[in-house]
């Protein structure tokens, strides 16, 4: 999903950029996207004319990356709830199915645990794997002038 900036605008504001998206056929994030980046040159006098004064790069990163920034929390909780849900799914499954005799139940106990162990350290390998492609991907777009 691709991050997305939110703006505060007048009712006449925002009636006023829909009439201008819908005068040159362009759906109302596009232009507004146009207007911002100035991509089309024949929009840039448009931005000084005082409803919408012009951003400047810098400013227009900020206002995205808190955007993107801000967004992180809510999620980062949700994946941790996320996390403790698959654990204990996990270990429950490991450890009950299938239906053990009452004789085999504490032998049972002791191997779902361990199968339990053995797979949260697949699971660790796997995400420390992924990291470091991550961090190899990074890195080696940095070292071709790209921008992650």
């Amino acid at each position: 999903m691709r991050p997305r900036v939110v703006v505060y605008l007048a009712a006449e504001e925002l009636a006023q950029l829909r009439r201008e998206a819908a005068r040159r056929r362009l759906s109302l994030s596009r232009y507004t996207k146009e207007r911002l980046t100035l991509r089309d040159q024949d929009a840039a006098p448009a931005l000084h004319d005082g409803a919408f004064p012009m951003l400047s790069e810098k400013r227009l990163a900020e206002i995205v990356r808190g955007a993107v920034m801000g967004d992180g929390r809510p999620v980062a909780e949700q994946l941790r709830t996320l996390i403790v849900m698959l654990d204990q799914f996990v270990l429950n499954a490991l450890i009950r199915l299938p239906e053990i005799p009452e004789a085999q139940k504490k032998q049972a106990l002791v191997v779902g645990e361990r199968r339990h162990r053995d797979w949260q350290h697949e699971v660790e390998d796997i995400l420390r794997q992924l990291r470091a492609e991550s961090a190899e991907d990074r890195q080696t777009a940095a070292g071709n002038g790209a921008h992650a």
